[in-house]
């Protein structure tokens, strides 16, 4: 294999991994016939600009490592092209490499990229920047806000942001927009779209979803008192979100989302952002990614 593969390392994931990693790629590939380098994000969105500049030289892949935020970043450049996506998974949650089975056994991980079999996936669209496992704009994305704050980038931590969020957190107001006229306004809780199965942690709201059937999973639950809540928890654990009588899940090819604040905290692929936004459009784009997966 003499196609070039070039990674782009986060060398401040997974609690010092993104530090080692670039040894560890040194090592296997150096015993492979492939030509491949190694390039350092500096900061967020870095990933980004630095797969824009590559894409001139046509490389046979190109590999994140990191986590799911790390990830989104380098497919946010390759959508549309032919260039197919590596993933070493080095993050925290690894919800999109764990839907598609890439284990976090490093080397394992190395041999996937050698063994070149590749799928097609979608990508989901907010506004003009795309996704590809969730986004979200209730607890959830208040969750990851408490989560980006904190110096524990593990499940402790993860359990910490969520303990926050249960006790403080306030529904927002929203008014959506779905297919044949179909409008909801009312105070969500939690308000969330899926392309996978996975958010990171085996935590799933959406057990159905698939990365390939054209199609994002939405579900919408309305405010909710503290029974309600603890309630809304133990069926995510559950896996039967859909089981309560408060949630709606659909799927959807489209919709839109306005929203009543001046800010909207949201998070795509668990990372934390502010929409300034009032009205907020999602949609899908079927086969948009090619990813390297294991046989």
């Amino acid at each position: 294999m003499k196609n070039k593969i070039i990674f782009i390392v986060n060398p401040i994931a997974g609690k010092g991994k993104g530090k080692i990693i670039q040894s560890e790629i040194q090592r296997f590939f150096q015993s492979k016939n492939v030509e491949f380098k190694i390039l350092l994000t500096e900061k967020t969105g870095h990933a980004t600009d630095l797969v824009k500049s590559l894409l001139h030289e046509k490389p046979y892949s190109i590999v994140a490592c990191g986590g799911d935020g790390t990830i989104n970043e380098v497919a946010q450049a390759l959508v549309g092209t032919e260039i197919l996506l590596g993933i070493i998974p080095i993050g925290s949650g690894n919800g999109l490499a764990s839907n598609l089975n890439i284990p976090k056994c490093i080397e394992k991980a190395f041999e996937i990229i050698c063994e070149a079999k590749a799928m097609k996936i979608d990508a989901g669209k907010l506004n003009n920047h795309f996704f590809f496992s969730n986004i979200g704009f209730g607890i959830d994305a208040d969750v990851i806000n408490n989560y980006s704050k904190t110096n524990l980038r593990n499940f402790l931590g993860y359990v910490s942001a969520s303990t926050k969020s249960i006790f403080s957190y306030q529904s927002k107001t929203f008014k959506i927009e779905l297919g044949n006229n179909q409008i909801l306004e009312d105070d969500y809780y939690f308000l969330f779209c899926s392309n996978s199965n996975e958010a990171g942690y085996g935590i799933t709201f959406c057990p159905n979803a698939k990365l390939n059937d054209g199609k994002l999973d939405f579900v919408a639950v309305k405010k909710l008192n503290f029974i309600q809540q603890i309630q809304f928890s133990i069926s995510v654990l559950r896996k039967k979100l859909e089981k309560m009588k408060v949630a709606k899940v659909i799927q959807i090819s489209e919709m839109k989302l306005y929203s009543a604040n001046e800010k909207t905290i949201a998070q795509i692929d668990g990372e934390a952002i502010i929409l300034t936004d009032k009205s907020i459009d999602i949609s899908i784009i079927p086969n948009a990614l090619n990813v390297l997966i294991p046989k």
